[in-house]
């Protein structure tokens, strides 16, 4: 395991806080059910892998933590903060100070460069100084993005345009990273290189991550497994005690079915 938990000297307050959430969406000429009743905690600097079937509602559970949905009922806190009361305007800058997410998709703007993408919340923020510069460097360097910081996305391959997203994702110290089956579009060499890669900079930042995947080898970099089943937390373990992702992905199998 190499990101099980960041120490965190910061206030023990659960950094994520999901109770009773309910979210339905329209198919038809009614609503299908996408999470019923989740109750979820993450501790500041934990990591938690949330895994389930297609259709479980893991993906619905990111999004309404990153302000992309909003619940039908239930509340969500991040960080201190509860979401509901945030008005649109408020959810969008909290969650560029607050929340990192990175996406499968990679979400790149393909007429900027590798540099100009990581420095776009910066930029947006209005805070793009010297300690904000001299950190996207930084992570430029450790990311192994240096000789590639001019190209634009479409020059890049599959990994380094993950690299370009996780980059971003952390440039502005957020204290929770949301991540959406990042290692979905990769290989196993290059998977296998952005958790290596990963570990290497979120103590730098001592972020909390929420990461969603189907993967097990991806949920063996976390510190805790939560099962989701039918819009419903169906159970959760601990990744030190299971050996390796096979063993990983039985004990999801018995919750999950």
């Amino acid at each position: 395991m190499m990101l099980a938990m960041i120490e965190n000297n910061g206030p023990k307050q659960n950094a994520i806080v999901v109770r009773q959430v309910c979210k339905t969406f329209p198919q038809g000429t009614g609503r299908i059910s996408a999470l019923d009743g989740v109750t979820i905690d993450v501790a500041p600097g934990e990591f938690v892998a949330i895994m389930g079937a297609s259709g479980s509602g893991k993906s619905t559970l990111l999004h309404l933590c990153a302000m992309l949905e909003k619940p039908d009922s239930g509340n969500i806190r991040i960080a201190g903060q509860t979401l509901e009361n945030l008005s649109e305007k408020q959810a969008v800058e909290f969650r560029r100070r607050t929340v990192g997410v990175i996406f499968q998709q990679f979400n790149l703007i393909p007429s900027l460069t590798v540099e100009e993408n990581i420095l776009l919340p910066v930029r947006l923020a209005g805070h793009c100084g010297k300690p904000e510069t001299d950190w996207s460097n930084e992570l430029i360097d450790r990311l192994g993005l240096s000789t590639r910081r001019r190209n634009r996305p479409d020059a890049l391959s599959g990994g380094e345009q993950q690299r370009t997203a996780i980059a971003r994702a952390l440039v502005m110290r957020p204290p929770v990273i949301l991540a959406d089956e990042p290692t979905g579009n990769l290989d196993s060499a290059n998977a296998g290189h952005f958790w290596k890669l990963l570990a290497g900079v979120l103590p730098a930042v001592q972020a909390t991550v929420l990461l969603v995947t189907h993967e097990p080898t991806a949920a063996m970099q976390a510190r805790r497994v939560v099962v989701l089943r039918d819009g419903r937390a169906a159970g959760e373990f601990f990744v030190q005690d299971v050996q390796h992702a096979t063993a990983l992905a039985a004990r999801y199998q018995e919750l999950a079915h």
